[in-house]
Parts: C-alpha cells; structure tokens; sequence
C-alpha cells in the first residue's frame, strides 16, 4: 500500500492512510525520505500490534548500513539519500504481512513483526542479493539485531535500544554472526563496558595501562631489530588484562584516541631513557597502533611531532601502525593523513596485511613503509597454497623495497621456511611473548640492536621500472623490436623466466609444449647440460657487476638443438636476488666456423710456448724498475690488472698474490679514506683528456699503518680498448715525516715563549707528543697513545663537566677546517694542589693538533676563578638541557641567569638587588598576575622548605609571554648563604598538549572525558549534590545540517552553540561537548527556575542563528535533573538528564523538559 503522500495528500493533513503495516497513520508519523514510519510512528503502531494480538509472540529486529559515511562520501549525498529511499522501498517488499517498519534516525531501521513470519537466514540471504545487485559498486555488509518481546509491557523505545545493542554484539563478532538475538547477557557485558570506560581517565592518571613488549628479530642474526608495543591493564580488582578486554570498549565509547595519546607517550618516554642509557644506536625502535579514530583527528601530526620534540626522539624509531582494514574505510582521507606522518618522518608500516578484501589493490595506492604479514590467514607451509602466496608476497615486497615483518610465528618450521622464502623480520611467540619493561630491558642487556632494513632494491638501470609498465613505450618495444628477449630473475640458484617475448618463445621452442616450457620458464639452468650450465652460472654472477655473455648450447624437449648467445644487463637487485635483462641470438652457424679455426691454431707447434716466454720476460724487466707499478681499471670499478715487485714491498706485501688475497684488486683499497676523494678526482680528469698527473697520498701499510706516497698517473687503452690507469710511485714517508718536524720546531719555537706546555696530537698515528714542556722538561718527546694519554690528563680534572668540556673543545677543533683556535679554562688538581689551566687547541693540518697550556692560576682573583668554574658550569648545563639555569644568592640578592640563545650561544645575566627589582624592574619580563606566585617561592625557601616550584609566565626573549615552570632546590654554601639553584624550563607545548588532550578541538570546551572528571570531582561537595542542576542538550536534527549545509557549517553551528553557553553561565559552572552534537552542563548551586529562565534564553539565541543552506532555523532539544544528595557519580546525573532529554525529543523536540515532572 503506497504512503499517503504517494496518493496526492498533503503533509499535515488530518486525512488518514493506511500504513505500511496494515493500519493507518497520521502522515507526521512517517518518514519522508524513506517511506516508512518515523520513530514516533513506529512507537503508536508497535503497541497497537502488541495489544491488538495478545497472544501472539512478535520481534524487533534492528539493522544499519556498515561504512554509510563512507558510501556518503564516496558517492555523495544525494546517492546516499537514493540509497535510503530505495532501502524503504525493498523493506516494503519483504516485510511480512501485519509487521511495522520504520527509519528511526539517519540508517537505522527497524521491523516488528511475529515470529512465526520471520525466518533470519531467509531474511540475510534476500537482503544480501538486494544489496549485492544494486547500482553502486560498494561491497555492503548486512547484520541484524534480534529483540525478542517477552515482556509486552516494556516501552517501544527502550525494545529498540535492545535491538540494537544485539546488532552491536553481531558487529563485534566474528564474521559467521551475521545475527545476534537479545539476551540479558548482552545488557551485563554493556554494563560491564560502561563499568570499564567509567574506569579509564583514573586507570590513566594512576598508571594502571602499562606497556609491555613484544621483539621482533632478524631470523639469520639472531639480533632484536625492535618491538610492537602492546597495552595491559594492570586493574587493582580484575588483574592483569590483555588489551582485547578494554580496546573494543574504548573505541566504541570514544575514548581509545585518549588511551593512544597515553600510549605513545609511554613508548617516547622508553625510548628517550634507552637513548640516555645505550646511546642511539643501541635503542631499539618501537612499533606503535594507531586506531582508525586517531587517523581521522585533525591534530594527530602536529601532536606526534610536539611528542617526539618534547622526548627528543628521533621520529625514525617511532613506527607507526595502521591495519590494512582502516585503509579500506575511508581511503582518500586516510591517505592524506599517512602522507602527511611520513613526510614528517615517521614510519608507517601497513599491519595485518593479507588479511583484508583488497591487499593488492590497497598497496597499489596506499603510501606505506613497511609491511607487517598477517600469519594467521596465509599459513606458512611450503607444501600449502598458502606457502606458495606467502612465497610471492615476500618477493613482491622485495622489488617494491619494503621490509616484510611477519607477526604470528609460533613454530621453527615456520621460522625456518619464511627464512627460506626470504622473509628475515619475524615476531612471534617462537621467540618472546610480549613482555613487561624490565624483562625486555634484560633482554636487550648485551644485544647489538639492528635498524629495520630495504630490501635494497637497487635499480641498475635509468627507467628500468618501465618494463613493468604495460603501457610504457619500453615496453611495446620489448614486445616487438628488441628481437628475442626475456627478464629473468637469478637468486644464485635458480634462474627463473619472469617475461618472455614471441621471438624468445620461437627461438627456445617454448610454444611446442606447455608442460616442458613451464619447466624452461621455473629454472633455465635445470634444462642446461652441466658444462653450458657452469657458463650461464659465471656469466650469471658477471652480471651482478654489470654487463655480460655467454655461449651456451641448447635442446629443446622437441630434441632441436643449437648454439646460443645470451647478453645480459643487469636491471635492479635487492638482497641475493638480480633482475636482468637476457637478449638472445643464435650462433650456430659462427660456432661451427670457430671450431673449424681452433683445428689449424691448435697444431701450432710450441705456439703457446713462445707466446708464455715472452710474456715472462716482461715481467721480469717490469719487477726490475726501481719505483712501483700499478696498472688498473676504470671502466666499471677500479680493479688492478698488474702490480710489479717493487710495488708490492712499498705497501707491505711479499707478492702479487699477497696482495691481491688482502685486496681483493680493489685499487682503491690502500689508499687513506681521507684521501680517496682527490684520487677519484684526478683520474676523472685524466678520463677527459688531461696530461700526466702527479700525486701525493697517504696510504695503509699491509700492518695497519700510515704512509705517504708520491707519483704520476696517466690514462691509457688496453689490449681490447678499455680504459686504464697506470701509476709509477714511490713512498716519501721520511721526507714527510721531516718536513712536518722542521714545522712543528717552528711552531713550537714560537709558541714555548708564550705557553708553558705543547703537545701535539697526531692523526696519522693517533698518537700524543710533548713538543715543550717549562714544568716537566724531563717529559719532552714522550709519545703516548692518544686515548691513553687524554685519560691521564682528564684523571687530573675532577669535574666531570669540566672533563666534559675540554674533550668536546678538542674534537671540534679536529673537526674545524678553518684552523680557528679553541680554547677553555679548568681546574686541575695534582698531589693535593689546586691549578687554574687554560688550553687553547690549534688545528695546524689534516693530522696534526697542537694543544698549548697556560696557568692561569695567578691571572684569575678568587672571584673570577669562582665565577669562570660556575659559568663554565651553567653553560654547559644550559647548553646540553635547553632549560635555563638558574642561581640565586641569598647573601647578595643577586640572581645569575643563564638562556640558551639558540644559533648566538649561552648568554648569562647578572641580575642584583633580586627581590628588591621583582616588583618593578622585572615586572616587564614576570607577567604581572603571576608576580605574587614567584614571590611566595623564595618566601617558602626564606621559611625552610628543601625545594620550591612555581608556573607562571614571562617574557625572556623579548617575543611575548610565555609559560615557564621553574624547579629549584636549596643549598648552603660554606660562608652561611643560601642560595636557590635549578632549571626553568618552558612549558608552553606541555600546556598546549594538556589543553588539546581536556578540550573539544571545535568548540573550546571540555572534552568527554574532563567533562566526566569535572563532574565527578563536583558531586564530591555536598553543597553541590544538593543544590546543583545537570543539563544535557543537542542540536534537533543535527545530521540535516551537515547533510544540507556541508560539514563547515554543521562545525560553525557547533561553535556558536560552544560560545552561547560559554557566555550564558559562569565560569565555575561545568559545560563541556560529549560526542556529536550534545552537550553536558552541571551548574552548580543554583535554584531550577534561574536555570529554566537561561536555557530559554540560550535556546532563543541559537534559534536566531542562520545556517546557509538550512531552510528553517536550528533549534535545541534539553534535558534537566536537579541533583540530589544520593548523586556520586557523573553516571547518577547524566542518565536521568539524558532520559529528559529523549522525552523532549519524543515530545516533537524544541523543549525544555525536567526530569520527573
């Protein structure tokens, strides 16, 4: 039966229709979209079915549209509306006779009907060929929620809760529960989540989440490459539980964005002790979850980079995990988002993959780092179909260059054949369950950490990726010019023929039989007999350096047989696997005349002899010449081709072959690392055209030591054309040696009149001399080595941060190429005397630093002594912390100072007459409300107190008020003073952070979760239970304003609601967004007719509000409780507030409603 207003009647007509139940309704009571009855429909029908049919048994039955957001955006409103429509209308169809119908709110539906007419298998497998047939191409999942009414009694709205909590728990459940009936079970474990979300904010503020580790490792090594964080709930009643049992919870509730800020920063805070413990290199990096909920916020990179600046963690060792699922709910924003994490810097790794819809399909578009396998779906048996998948994906991950981790490994077999397949990243219960912090620091004590590796897949040629493009115009030309031509792939084992074109096929013979040209394309080296085999293999292996061929004989399974010449190009390799390109010829016909030449030269007689002695003869004349000879290679690597005797003594080896097993004929092996540069240099320029080129270089002794070479090099042609280079060379070590005293004397002559000592720090040798000594004459031309003469000479300094200091001015003027001296001032102590020394650090060369030292002892009064140790000091602290520091002498009132001016270095500030300037002078810098709160600091250190605190704000550099926290302990110096010492860091981002964490992003207000805990910590007054008000509203047809105006406007909206009730009650007052558009207020002792008299008030204000695109003004639906002394809980206030507020939407919304009247 079609709707009234398919019959022409007009909406709000007294006129009644029969409705889709069988009865008749008023129009109001239906929907206009969809054709069904609304919810106010639905509650007067369902009771009148109920009570016209006592003795019948009925059901609710409960359903929604899975993703309809995404379908929304995907395709777009108005196709979402259609959809809707078109929804109403099969539920028209199917419903059985005497049932009701109804669109309740937004995509919910739901059906009453009896239970003998309703059959839920027949009902999914119709609603499921509906679904699948209809005109967008969008996979939809169809679940329903089951209320069975056995208590006729029960209100209609409260059956539909029911219902829809089963659909809930069919939502929740594996993918086989495609229907769930009602049960009281399903209320307790929904109290039970109310209990547990109740539970979380003081979980999180008492420290009950606690993360634990799970390693991941490299197979072959043995060694940690890192660790997936994992949550557990240490909770003080129920134990230890695993994150199943509460991670569901919080992401229905909302709350799992919160429970992921507090994780990650768990994991940046571990992270940050292990680098200050083991350095950076020895901190393993962290794998942490992000929930769909997190990919969605606005703020989620600007919060993960202020995490990893607060923690000083570089952003490399915090991956970050996405399941391959979320990637699948809302594609394009989802993508944004990740683009945006890894241009930042931070890794993200695709989780779970294979176990999705889509996983090909989703990498072909998705930007990720690292893929995590999902062991559980693919299985891990070589003799399993899953085997075989698991086997491509590794190699598929492999020339995409990502790193392939599989989680889920249990056994040694399956360890065994990932390993084998190429999968060297594993996770699993074979190797660690995931374990707290102390036992996984354990089990990094004495392991080397590992970084996560590339596959490497490294393209060998420019465009290579080409031919993997079936469009690519490379491509059309392999296909049909190249002549017969193949990529193949050679792991060391196997060769195996990924493509082939026409003309390779033709020429093999491939297309005689299917059966033996699967074999040819598995493993061309299988087919070959075992002489053409070990040529293919060395060409093979060639090819891994560059270029190659060879000739080999084949035979067909058709029994043709013939001479091949394979070239071979190398394309891209990664780990042990090549990629290359094979071009075929065949060369039969120039094999057999080359067999015919070999005859005649063959029977030569003493051919080869004479040619063998004359070749001795010119080594022996090549050995004789006094100076080395060394000629090599520069085509495609430096290789050396010869080396005479003389050459070989020079660097330290008895002979060629000596050499050669050292160096494998690399020719750049013997030069110094330092001077390897200048020698590519010049023989580039003796490639394009230049004349002979002398040389001088430092070089590495067959016993580790340094020497310097001198020579000429000139550029010259092989035997067959390619380009090399031959040196003749001779070691002038010595006259360096004394030519680089001769200018130390002149140094030092120099210098000895002005300084006491001189050393000299020599790089080449990495030894200590004394040039110079007016104190120890008797120590002149020591030599020590240099870490164990720096040890001596920091044992006589007995501050560590003055150690600290002297060792890092010295290795900045090792490293500064300008030559700029460096300089610092220490204190030494020696057989219980106490000296002031200043050292100044000269870089004179590339192996040479002289360290000259001065007493300055007699130069410094006393209190500029005191005052260089203690700037020193504080610079130093100041400079390493980021924090400024802080001293204040009570016997002088003075304060010292000391900011990190970032770029300009450390300034120190000398601040007199302290307390006597802080309420003037420093007022411009202390922000005047925050004046007496500094005072109080040092009137409680002045009264005793061991360590004082304070935040407040101030403006150091000169841009503006900022927050500040300072920290400061008390300490007496010998002379009776007290002085106030510490850092002042800022906290400005802490702030930030902290505000963003409590605070709706759109409105300003408290969030859901500081709402809770404001209320809650309210209710704990007496004063307040007893007098106070609990308000909860939201805006009537909220999704029509999104829908309609688009969702700036929807956000607008929200905003003005924020600031109206803001500036409506006071400050005191509680007002905060908890989802949506609702609003939760507790407004504290106050009478309800002052309320009333406001919430019409705020109600007439948003009514005046235009919405672009609207049609009508936007309207509030409120509830109100008055509190009472039994309310403790936020829980006790909001459910009778929120139960008002659903009577005034029952009662046509646009209402103030009080609870219980």
């Amino acid at each position: 039966m079609r709707p009234a207003w398919e019959l022409g009647i007009a909406k709000g007509s007294s006129v009644q229709e029969e409705d889709a139940g069988g009865g008749s309704s008023p129009v109001s009571d239906h929907d206009t979209l969809s054709g069904l009855l609304s919810r106010s429909g639905f509650d007067k029908r369902v009771r009148m079915i109920i009570d016209g049919h006592p003795n019948e048994s009925f059901l609710l039955v409960y359903g929604d549209i899975d993703r309809f957001k995404v379908y929304n955006d995907l395709f777009g409103a108005p196709a979402g509306d259609r959809l809707l429509a078109d929804i109403g209308a099969m539920i028209r169809d199917l419903m059985p006779a005497g049932a009701a119908a109804a669109r309740l709110r937004a995509d919910h539906f739901v059906c009453c009907c009896s239970r003998s007419s309703f059959d839920p298998d027949r009902m999914l497998a119709a609603l499921d060929a509906w679904f699948a047939s209809y005109r967008e191409d969008f996979t939809f999942f169809v679940r329903l929620g089951i209320f069975p009414i056995d208590d006729p009694s029960l209100d209609v709205n409260l059956m539909c809760d029911r219902a829809l909590l089963a659909l809930r728990s069919a939502k929740s459940g594996y993918v086989g529960s495609k229907y769930v009936f009602y049960d009281e079970k399903l209320r307790s474990s929904v109290l039970k989540e109310q209990e547990l979300a109740g539970e979380m904010i003081a979980a999180l503020e008492g420290g009950q989440f606690v993360p634990y580790f799970q390693p991941q490792y490299r197979y072959a090594t043995g060694r940690m490459i890192g660790a997936e964080v994992l949550a557990r709930w240490n909770h003080p009643a129920k134990g230890l539980l695993g994150p199943t049992e509460f991670i569901p919870v919080f992401e229905r509730n909302g709350l799992v964005a919160t429970f992921d800020y507090y994780m990650w920063e768990q994991a940046c805070r571990c992270l940050r002790m292990w680098i200050d413990g083991r350095g950076i290199e020895g901190a393993p990096r962290l794998s942490v979850n992000l929930s769909r909920a997190d990919i969605y916020r606005s703020d989620l990179c600007t919060y993960l980079e202020g995490l990893i600046e607060r923690y000083d963690v570089p952003a490399e060792l915090l991956h970050l995990e996405i399941t391959e699922s979320a990637y699948m709910e809302a594609p394009e924003q989802l993508i944004g988002a990740v683009t945006k994490l890894r241009a930042a810097g931070f890794v993200v790794e695709m989780d779970d993959f294979g176990s999705g819809y889509s996983s090909l399909n989703t990498l072909k578009d998705v930007p990720v780092d690292v893929l995590k396998l999902d062991m559980g779906f693919l299985g891990a048996s070589a003799s399993s179909r899953g085997g075989l998948i698991l086997a491509s994906v590794v190699r598929m991950a492999r020339w995409l260059d990502l790193p392939l981790i599989a989680e889920g490994v249990e056994t040694k077999q399956q360890a065994a054949y990932l390993a084998s397949v190429g999968c060297d990243y594993m996770q699993g219960y074979l190797f660690s369950k995931p374990v707290d912090r102390e036992t996984f620091e354990k089990l990094l004590e004495g392991t080397a950490v590992e970084d996560l590796a590339h596959p490497f897949a490294e393209s060998l040629q420019d465009g290579a990726a080409e031919f993997w493009d079936v469009d690519s115009q490379l491509s059309l030309i392999f296909n049909s010019y190249a002549g017969p031509a193949a990529i193949a792939e050679y792991d060391g084992e196997t060769c195996e023929l990924i493509r082939v074109n026409g003309e390779f096929a033709r020429l093999l013979d491939l297309d005689d039989e299917a059966a033996s040209a699967e074999l040819v394309r598995k493993n061309f080296l299988g087919v070959l007999q075992e002489e053409d085999r070990a040529a293919l293999e060395e060409a093979l292996r060639a090819a891994s350096e560059g270029d190659a061929a060879c000739d080999l004989r084949y035979r067909s399974a058709a029994g043709k047989g013939r001479w091949l010449r394979l070239h071979l190009r190398p394309l891209s390799r990664t780990d042990s696997v090549i990629s290359l390109y094979v071009l075929a010829e065949e060369t039969t016909e120039e094999q057999v005349l080359r067999d015919r030449l070999a005859a005649p030269r063959d029977s030569i007689p003493g051919g080869l002899q004479r040619l063998r002695r004359q070749n001795e003869a010119r080594q022996q004349l090549y050995d004789a010449i006094p100076c080395g000879i060394v000629r090599y290679t520069v085509g495609d690597g430096q290789h050396i081709v010869s080396i005479n005797k003389k050459g070989c003594e020079l660097l330290g080896y008895r002979d060629r072959e000596e050499f050669i097993a050292s160096s494998g004929d690399n020719a750049l092996m013997p030069i110094h690392e330092d001077d390897v540069p200048r020698h590519r240099a010049g023989i580039e320029r003796l490639r394009n055209g230049s004349k002979p080129l002398d040389f001088a270089y430092r070089y590495y002794r067959s016993d580790g030591t340094v020497g310097w070479l001198e020579g000429t090099s000139a550029y010259e042609l092989g035997p067959e054309g390619e380009p090399m280079i031959q040196s003749a060379f001779l070691d002038v070590s010595g006259r360096r040696r004394k030519s680089h005293e001769l200018d130390l004397q002149r140094f030092t002559e120099v210098l000895c009149s002005v300084y006491d000592e001189i050393f000299e720090f020599d790089r080449m040798d990495d030894r200590y001399h004394v040039l110079y000594s007016a104190l120890h004459p008797e120590s002149i031309g020591v030599a020590l080595p240099l870490e164990e003469a720096l040890g001596r000479w920091m044992a006589h300094i007995p501050d560590g941060v003055e150690r600290a200091g002297l060792r890092k001015t010295f290795d900045e003027c090792r490293a500064n190429v300008s030559g700029k001296p460096s300089s610092c001032t220490y204190k030494l102590s020696k057989g219980g005397n106490a000296t002031w020394c200043q050292s100044t650090f000269i870089r004179v060369s590339d192996t040479c630093t002289l360290c000259c030292n001065k007493d300055v002892t007699e130069g410094l009064a006393t209190e500029d002594r005191r005052r260089a140790w203690q700037d020193e000091r504080y610079r130093l602290l100041t400079e390493m912390t980021n924090k400024m520091s802080f001293d204040y002498d009570s016997d002088t009132d003075t304060v010292l100072l000391y900011i990190d001016r970032t770029g300009d270095g450390v300034e120190a500030q000398v601040i007199p007459h302290y307390l006597e300037k802080l309420a003037s002078a420093r007022s411009g810098v202390v922000h005047p409300d925050d004046m007496d709160d500094v005072r109080r600091m040092f009137e409680d250190a002045r009264a005793g107190a061991a360590e004082v605190s304070a935040k407040y704000r101030a403006n150091y550099y000169g841009h503006g008020y900022a927050w500040y926290r300072a920290n400061l302990f008390v300490a007496h110096d010998n002379a009776g003073a007290w002085h106030l010492v510490g850092l002042i860091e800022n906290i400005e981002d802490e702030r930030d952070l902290r505000y963003r964490a409590e605070n709706d992003a759109a409105t300003g207000l408290s969030n859901h979760a500081t709402t809770q805990d404001l209320v809650a910590a309210a209710l704990a007054k007496p004063a307040v239970r007893e007098h106070s008000v609990c308000v909860v509203l939201d805006i009537d047809d909220f999704k029509a304003v999104n829908d309609n105006s688009g969702h700036m406007e929807g956000d607008a909206l929200l905003r003005k609601v924020g600031s109206v009730l803001r500036s409506s009650f006071r400050e005191s007052d509680v007002i905060g967004r908890v989802g949506g558009d609702e609003f939760v207020l507790l407004l504290k002792e106050v009478d309800m007719d002052v309320v009333l008299r406001k919430l019409n008030q705020v109600r007439a204000q948003i009514s005046a509000t235009t919405v672009p695109g609207l049609g009508h003004a936007p309207t509030l639906s409120v509830g109100v409780y008055a509190t009472c002394s039994d309310d403790r809980t936020y829980r006790d206030v909001f459910t009778r507030a929120d139960e008002a507020l659903y009577q005034a939407k029952r009662a046509g919304k646009n209402r103030v409603q009080v609870y219980g009247s």
